[in-house]
């Protein structure tokens, strides 16, 4: 029997854009049911502090991106 992952290289582009859409609909849904583990809910709390007392730092993702690409050259 093939595996739904077997028949990937076989559809067309379009059906795999259809596939993706109902993958990320069903992820959706399935994520929108549960909480986030709570690891995750603290790593969010703790960013959210920092965000509202004003100590937050943010990069720029271009200049993020253009070092990592950097690093690897």
């Amino acid at each position: 029997m093939t595996s739904v992952c077997d028949q990937i290289p076989n559809l067309s582009t379009a059906e795999k854009l259809i596939a993706m859409e109902a993958l990320w609909s069903s992820l959706h849904q399935t994520f929108e049911e549960s909480d986030p583990p709570d690891w995750h809910r603290e790593v969010l709390n703790r960013r959210m502090d920092l965000i509202e007392s004003g100590q937050a730092v943010y990069e720029d993702w271009n200049q993020v991106k253009k070092e990592l690409r950097e690093r690897t050259a």
